[in-house]
């Protein structure tokens, strides 16, 4: 009888000690996070923040290895290799993502920000909430939206003033449907390809040109091998912060919110920070000699109106809701 007590007394003072979930809250997680940027891009800065927040806020139960420059896997493979575990978060792009969930494509519709502010509000609210939803279907979890810019347009062959200078030029786009319908309305050659083939194909003159954000042009080299490059605007990029969602699911709740804290204040920074250096990466682009044009942009808006009409039926609703967003 008193053994029995003595067991007893014993297992009351381990609960008391030990509540139920404290394991789950201990366990130490060490997750593998990719990017594609290298590691004086935004995205590795933010990578950093984020990876010392979760640390922080989880103390230090959840702790980040990152991996830039594409070096576990790129674009829709990054996204695939999320899913079945390969990699535990990727920051990738929302072209990539569309192959996984259609309904993303919306965002990569030309013209429909005006600018950042826009994109965020449409992004941080019940549009954004209902596509990060969709994703959880296929295993993914959306922590947070952060910034890949206004895209611009570079090529080894001439000046760009209108979208008539298009016309004939092999643009390499990233593997997306709106993406190549809107090049192909614009009179180019749309050529889709991987991010990390790109400066190859530009060098071989597999392709004439590309399409990014300014910062991709000094981070990535690619005035090496491009002459020319047009402040065009023509879409509005954001890159998702993904986790699997199984793996999300399997943290205690102290975890999941750390997460989520860290990916949003880190992405807060990251957006700043992207901003900013906009106007820096294109004073950057002129000094390495690139001959810099400001096309007439109706020619381009006039060009892409059927790709609007196209899309209609996939993104109707939504493209207007995003067009009302003020």
């Amino acid at each position: 009888m008193l053994r029995k007590f003595f067991k007893i007394s014993c297992v009351a003072v381990f609960i008391m000690l030990f509540p139920i979930g404290t394991f789950a809250a201990d366990q130490i997680f060490s997750l593998k996070m990719h990017h594609q940027g290298p590691l004086d891009h935004p995205y590795h800065k933010g990578a950093l923040e984020f990876k010392e927040r979760v640390a922080k806020y989880s103390d230090n139960t959840i702790l980040i290895d990152i991996f830039p420059n594409n070096e576990l896997a790129s674009g829709r493979q990054a996204v695939e290799a999320v899913q079945f575990g390969t990699i535990d978060i990727a920051l990738e792009s929302s072209m990539s993502i569309t192959n996984f969930e259609k309904a993303f494509g919306v965002l990569d519709m030309p013209f429909l920000f005006p600018n950042r502010n826009v994109a965020f509000k449409v992004l941080d609210g019940a549009i954004g909430a209902t596509l990060a939803k969709k994703l959880e279907e296929k295993n993914l979890k959306l922590l947070y939206y952060w910034d890949n810019g206004f895209r611009n347009i570079s090529n080894s062959k001439g000046p760009i003033h209108s979208a008539t200078d298009l016309k004939g030029l092999k643009i390499r786009v990233p593997e997306s449907k709106v993406y190549i319908s809107t090049f192909e309305a614009l009179g180019a050659i749309p050529t889709p390809m991987a991010f990390n083939e790109l400066f190859a194909a530009l060098q071989l003159k597999t392709v004439d040109g590309q399409e990014n954000p300014n910062g991709h042009m000094i981070a990535y080299k690619l005035y090496e091998v491009q002459t020319h490059f047009a402040i065009s605007n023509h879409i509005y990029t954001t890159e998702p912060l993904l986790i699997r969602k199984d793996l999300f699911d399997s943290f205690s709740q102290t975890q999941k919110d750390a997460i989520l804290k860290a990916a949003a204040e880190a992405g807060e920074m990251q957006r700043k920070l992207s901003a900013d250096l906009e106007s820096s990466f294109l004073e950057q682009i002129k000094e390495q000699g690139v001959a810099v044009t400001t096309p007439n942009l109706e020619s381009f808006r006039d060009a892409v109106k059927p790709v609007y009409d196209n899309y209609k039926g996939d993104f109707g609703e939504l493209i207007e809701q995003i067009l009302a967003t003020k």
